[in-house]
């Protein structure tokens, strides 16, 4: 214990604290900033100082929890103004060794109980994993995690959070229409965009509409593409063939990712192609419904475009595939196509019913990934809507801000 305190009083003097001088007002508590292992360290021992050598303090412990979990939560954009906090007493007594002076479960409320209204498509999964890392960092747990069905819609996240058996805090995540959240963002992908026809071609990279392009490796001009593609200040991203099923009847094109390869051959496949079109934001996958879903194929994918710090996305157009769930296994950012823009194969009535829905399920769930086939009328009537789309709160954006 003596060790512990002496290490707090050290982390205290060389690391900047959230807290106020003595002597000068706040306008209310500030969550701790943790971007160094030395932050990281600090907050432990100062938790351990709390619930050892100050055991009978519970406010400086209840304090230092709720400072850390609204920092968690505003890193992952949800402001303390939504925060409803309740504090209720609790018992006071403890001798120095016993742990935070809190409420054992299921006997009385916690000391301290948060209500949180998010905007319906916030993610629950996202927020329970924000402040579970923010309890282990500070040596405590989520020790109950329920969800369960909101009183309106949906479902929200009952959670009690604290040190060993006894309860800090019990926080209520729950999605509320009502909530306000930042605009929609739809990222275009324009796919088999070629030079010729030469019009069509200068038509997609002078439109106002903002596209990312999807570049085959094995067209002849990709390079030369890639850099006018960039050069009108949009975004590239690797088209990259995989194996279909079907193959080989069904050919994906030279360097394909395919089952049968090693490893070591799919790092060097995913290398010669990302060479062959230069800088990329992103890689979505060309046809690959076999590779998509065998588990060795997708982690090699993934650990590889993590490692460059590429995200995936998942064009595949119908079914399940691998690629969620062993892009969270890797770590792996992963984003799936949503919907597609096809003038070649639907009349424009059909096109414009089509982006209805497509901007419709933008305002629903924040931000989806369209591909779009490159034709006249598909370019013509995404002009022509743009201002109404502008106008619902939907912003047209670069496949980069959304594949954070």
């Amino acid at each position: 214990m003596i060790l512990t305190g002496a290490a707090v009083l050290i982390a205290r003097g060389r690391a900047p604290s959230s807290q106020a001088p003595a002597g000068t007002e706040q306008a209310g508590p500030k969550p701790f900033i943790v971007d160094s292992d030395w932050d990281r360290v600090r907050l432990r021992l100062e938790s351990e100082y709390l619930r050892t050598i100050r055991a009978r303090d519970q406010a400086a412990l209840l304090r230092l929890t709720s400072r850390t979990l609204r920092g968690a939560l505003e890193e992952i954009g949800i402001d303390k103004s939504r925060i409803e906090e309740r504090t209720l007493a609790a018992p006071a007594t403890a001798t120095p060794g016993d742990g935070p002076v809190a409420t054992p479960v299921g006997s009385s409320p916690a000391p301290i109980q948060w209500r949180i209204q998010v905007p319906r498509r916030a993610s629950l999964y996202k927020i329970n994993d924000a402040l579970t890392q923010a309890m282990l960092l500070l040596g405590g747990s989520v020790i109950r995690g329920v969800e369960r069905p909101a009183p309106v819609a949906g479902m929200l996240l009952d959670l009690r959070l604290g040190f060993g058996k006894q309860v800090t805090h019990a926080i209520t995540v729950e999605p509320n229409e009502a909530v306000a959240d930042q605009g929609a963002q739809i990222a275009l992908i324009v796919t088999d965009l070629d030079r010729s026809p030469v019009a069509l071609y200068r038509s997609f990279l002078k439109s106002p509409v903002l596209f990312s392009v999807a570049l085959r490796p094995d067209e002849p001009e990709a390079g030369r593409i890639s850099r006018e593609v960039r050069e009108e200040q949009h975004e590239v991203i690797l088209y990259l063939p995989m194996e279909p099923k079907g193959y080989p009847r069904v050919d994906p094109g030279k360097d394909a990712i395919l089952l049968d390869l090693s490893r070591i051959d799919i790092e060097d496949r995913i290398m010669r192609c990302l060479s062959a079109v230069g800088p990329v934001q992103a890689v979505v996958n060309r046809l690959g419904s076999a590779a998509l879903n065998d588990p060795d194929v997708m982690r090699a994918v993934l650990d590889e475009l993590k490692r460059r710090d590429l995200p995936f996305i998942d064009a595949h157009a119908s079914g399940s595939t691998m690629v969620q769930e062993i892009g969270e296994e890797t770590g792996a950012r992963t984003l799936p196509v949503a919907a597609t823009l096809d003038g070649n194969r639907a009349a424009a009535a059909v096109v414009r019913a089509n982006l209805k829905e497509i901007v419709a399920s933008a305002v629903a769930r924040g931000s989806i990934v369209v591909m779009v086939r490159p034709s006249t009328m598909v370019l013509d009537i995404l002009e022509a809507e743009l201002p109404r789309i502008k106008a619902q709160g939907v912003e047209l954006v670069p496949i980069s801000r959304i594949a954070l």
